[in-house]
């Protein structure tokens, strides 16, 4: 082995591939096989720091230095794709509003752990995918009470949708991408009116010429940019959120992403929570069930009080 990769061509080959594994990793063709094989991108990056120390066994320095710097170049596209955050903020005296999202897929109905599942999450406001009219007569049985103010969007397709809220609900709307519905909800968090977005982005195996996610994501954003209270968009996006249909989403509706990492299991997320520069994270997780299979997510935000942004404080002031 150690006289094979002595060869300068072998060398020169194995670094090139090395290379553009990790540029097709970063920017994929638009080919299913390659938009699937970036979705693996955290375990690519730790498959060049193994092979890295490989190399060093073997005393190859030029290809552990070439493995190392794929490894870093992954490591710091996936930082920039994730919360930017090193550290979770500080909590502040504001009130915080804890938000926890659902795709009702994941979800066995005869489960009679699930009441006390989606209660456990000790959320303000629950947010439903896949709500279909089965779902809505579970679900709504187990939640009024607790969760007084509702806005649903009940349909027999994969774009039913419900927001369950402890707190007042000030208004709702519905927008469109085609026919594809996505809702937002304004809630009052005691001091000031939140918006919370929430859209299913179709999955590839049901899109179209007519349907397609970077027009989707685009539509969503142009709302968002819009909009002047605080806003958490989440929802199921159907595709991991480092791509660069989530960047240039997240880009052009200037959000944040609330996750820090994720898991090196073959299950990546599809979910998502982002939010406005007038919020912060302090906290989110994902919410498994006692097999650690994935439910969903959730997330604590509060208001920003720094006086470092004049913007912050005149929306602020505009709503109070």
């Amino acid at each position: 082995m150690k006289n094979i990769l002595g060869h300068k061509l072998t060398q020169l080959t194995t670094a090139v591939f090395i290379l553009l594994g990790v540029y097709i990793i970063m920017y994929p063709p638009d080919i299913e096989f390659f938009r699937k094989t970036s979705e693996f991108a955290v375990q690519v990056m730790f498959g060049m720091l193994i092979l890295s120390l490989g190399f060093l066994v073997f005393n190859q320095t030029r290809l552990m230095f070439i493995s190392m710097l794929a490894c870093g170049l992954l490591a710091f596209y996936l930082k920039t794709a994730s919360n930017s955050a090193m550290i979770l903020p500080e909590q502040n005296n504001l009130p915080k509003v804890k938000v926890a999202h659902f795709n009702l897929s994941s979800f066995n109905k005869g489960d009679d752990q699930l009441e006390k599942l989606i209660l456990g999450t000790d959320s303000e406001v629950l947010s439903f995918q896949e709500y279909t009219p089965d779902w809505d007569l579970i679900i709504s049985n187990f939640l009024h009470k607790k969760f007084p103010h509702t806005h649903r969007r009940v349909r027999i397709d994969l774009f039913g949708m419900g927001i369950y809220s402890k707190k007042p609900i000030k208004k709702t709307e519905i927008f469109y991408y085609k026919e594809i519905p996505n809702i937002n909800v304004t809630i009052h968090n005691g001091y000031q009116d939140i918006n919370i977005v929430s859209a299913y982005i179709a999955p590839p195996s049901i899109q179209s010429k007519n349907i397609k996610t970077e027009e989707h994501l685009a539509a969503v954003s142009d709302y968002i940019k819009k909009l002047k209270n605080p806003t958490v968009a989440l929802g199921d996006f159907n595709q991991v959120y480092w791509t660069n249909d989530i960047k240039t989403f997240r880009d052009n509706s200037e959000l944040s992403n609330s996750r820090r990492n994720v898991s090196l299991t073959t299950k990546v997320p599809y979910d998502h929570i982002f939010y406005s520069d007038l919020l912060e994270c302090i906290q989110f997780w994902e919410i498994n069930d006692r097999e650690q299979n994935h439910l969903g997510i959730a997330g604590v935000y509060q208001i920003k009080t720094s006086v470092s942004n004049p913007a912050i404080l005149r929306t602020i002031s505009e709503n109070n």
